[in-house]
């Protein structure tokens, strides 16, 4: 099984890493080639970025790290996850799309099943997604009829070469056009790469489950009810597995009660290296 990584530093700056970022990244991929030491671990990464793995001496943690570059014409301060689509685009076998700041505390891949699809959870957008009412989704030049439903994609199982290139090519056909209608925000982003992939599952009649069981209520910002198409409900899930998305910035802001040093503690704990040397990350 090919597990891949994608980081490109978009901001050609190496100060973006940062320290939180930056034990998640060695977090997400010792974690799971402990639980699963039989997989193929690929990290796709730019020159700078691949720059910064080996001055950290890490990069030993994947079986290959592949140059990544862009081929796309598109605004990468809003279309920022841009490379994932990018990657996925050029797959030719089933693959796990692991986001940098997704854990696997414990094995996992003995429950899934190979046939199926897998998201991280499933989201309901009403209200928070842009609609086909929307001044630049209206333009699109694919018009299909637009649910409000998503997937969320920091963990991915995609069994089918081909249907990931298909997603893949027109997820970024989208960023293109949204690029040239001058997209504000990332909103647009999460349409072209999370909204998509829901609608392209159920328009081609594939079986799909979650990781976590729970839904996601995008407009209200909470969990909400659960369900049976996924492995563990939320609380119970973050035994096995925690994908950290916007709570990075909580935790760097320590807002809302999070503890930035005891969060910074508890992954170094997590990834047991005594002798890397972050020392001269300035960011948090």
């Amino acid at each position: 099984m090919k597990v891949i990584w994608v980081l490109e530093n978009i901001k050609d700056d190496e100060k973006i890493f940062g320290k939180l970022n930056t034990l998640l990244l060695i977090a997400s991929v010792k974690l799971w080639k402990k639980n699963h030491p039989d997989t193929f671990c690929v990290l796709y990464c730019d020159d700078l970025t691949n720059t910064y793995i080996n001055r950290l001496g890490i990069g030993h943690f994947w079986d290959k790290i592949e140059q990544f570059t862009r081929k796309r014409k598109l605004n990468r301060d809003v279309f920022w996850a841009a490379s994932k689509l990018e990657v996925l685009s050029e797959q030719t076998e089933p693959v796990i799309l692991m986001d940098n700041d997704t854990l696997v505390y414990k094995p996992l891949l003995h429950l899934l099943d190979r046939s199926k699809y897998y998201v991280c959870n499933f989201e309901r957008g009403q209200g928070y997604y842009p609609t086909g009412l929307d001044p630049l989704v209206s333009q699109l030049s694919y018009k299909p009829r637009w649910k409000m439903e998503s997937v969320n994609v920091s963990f991915l199982y995609l069994p089918e070469p081909e249907f990931t290139r298909m997603y893949a090519n027109l997820s970024l056909d989208i960023m293109e056009q949204f690029t040239k209608l001058e997209a504000p925000h990332s909103q647009y982003l999460i349409f072209a790469e999370q909204l998509l992939l829901n609608h392209l599952l159920e328009r081609e009649n594939k079986e799909v489950r979650s990781i976590i069981s729970t839904y996601w209520n995008c407009q209200e910002w909470q969990w909400g009810e659960d369900h049976d198409k996924g492995l563990w409900p939320i609380y119970e899930s973050e035994t096995y597995f925690k994908h950290y998305g916007p709570l990075k910035v909580w935790i760097i802001q320590e807002k809302e009660g999070q503890d930035y040093n005891k969060e910074i503690k508890m992954l170094e704990n997590c990834i047991n290296l005594p002798n890397l040397d972050t020392s001269f990350l300035i960011c948090r």
